[in-house]
């Protein structure tokens, strides 16, 4: 939660979400996503959770995600559009880029928010500048923002105190030390959903 916690809370700050907004979380099932999907319906806004998998988009759909979709399937957009029976997506918070942030920044509707926080695909994803006017979209590199820290005390403390009455729960898969190639292998592959832990001695 030091970590995850603090990033997901100010991912949400830096999107400066309402409830009236339809928010699309892509790796939705990971560490970072999955505390994202928890804090933005506690806001009220919308939540489409896009992950990878039909495991992976049913505990989506249980942590509260008004729409699951698998990105890995072909039209996943197309799936999205028509779940949102003519809503726009107006923020979207990705953590994948590639072409699934592609994909994710064409369902942006025109003056919406696209933050990524990193690349889980390997592969960079920036919209061009003149996309970005066209559409009157406002971009944030938010990992570059997060890791300058300046909130990261305040956002710590509100990210623990979350946990602690219950509101956000994290998800976590533990390995011992011993299997760390093994854990390697698993986050390399995205087998798993949450955070992953490696105990000492165990």
């Amino acid at each position: 939660m030091v970590v995850t916690g603090t990033t997901a809370i100010g991912l949400l700050d830096i999107a400066e979400l309402t409830s009236g907004d339809v928010v699309l979380v892509t790796s939705a099932a990971g560490g970072i996503g999955r505390l994202v999907v928890q804090l933005s319906r506690r806001l009220g806004a919308t939540v489409i959770g896009a992950a990878g998998g039909p495991a992976k988009t049913a505990a989506v759909r249980e942590l509260g995600a008004n729409v699951a979709v698998d990105y890995n399937l072909p039209d996943w957009a197309g799936t999205v559009r028509y779940a949102l029976g003519g809503r726009s997506v107006t923020v979207v918070l990705d953590g994948v880029e590639g072409n699934k942030g592609r994909a994710a920044f064409g369902l942006l509707a025109e003056g919406g928010r696209y933050i990524t926080v990193g690349a889980a695909s390997r592969e960079e994803f920036r919209p061009e500048e003149a996309q970005l006017k066209e559409r009157g979209v406002r971009f944030t590199d938010a990992l570059a923002l997060l890791l300058e820290g300046q909130d990261a005390p305040v956002d710590e403390a509100r990210a623990l105190a979350e946990a602690a009455v219950g509101n956000l729960v994290p998800a976590f898969h533990a390995f011992s030390l011993s299997q760390a190639a093994t854990a390697h292998a698993a986050l390399q592959t995205r087998a798993t959903t949450g955070k992953i832990v490696l105990v000492p001695g165990a």
